[in-house]
């Protein structure tokens, strides 16, 4: 990602460069993770999303097309596909499927701003070295 999207990488990865203690995710640049198992969403857009989200598909399965709506795409993907998109600006979900499907979807919370800015309020209360 930080060499095909560098802009939007360095963008969120401001989130997890400022996480308490230092800490860096094992998501990193992303600050979040969702596990799903046998998952049909309806159709949706992840609000608090910040910019762009990753979805990886893993199991054996039939159908189960991701589907983005405004784009007018239906995607297939198959198990270990990558694929990024801005959750929180296009309608998304995913078709019925038959087998076992899951997914990794990899965000970062657009309210994680509050913390880079001001430690979510915090900011006059905590001290740093």
């Amino acid at each position: 990602m930080k060499h095909e999207l560098p802009q939007e990488y360095d963008h969120i990865e401001v989130y997890c460069n400022n996480l308490p203690l230092n800490n860096s995710p094992g998501t990193h640049p992303f600050s979040g993770i969702v596990v799903n198992f046998c998952v049909s969403t309806d159709s949706h857009r992840d609000w608090s999303d910040n910019l762009l989200c990753v979805v990886i598909p893993f199991g054996t399965w039939e159908d189960g097309e991701i589907v983005l709506f405004e784009l007018k795409l239906v995607i297939k993907m198959k198990s270990g596909d990558v694929l990024f998109f801005p959750s929180c600006h296009i309608t998304h979900f995913n078709l019925h499927f038959s087998g076992l499907r899951g997914s990794i979807v990899l965000h970062s919370d657009g309210t994680g701003k509050n913390w880079v800015d001001n430690l979510n309020g915090w900011g006059n209360h905590v001290l740093s070295t």
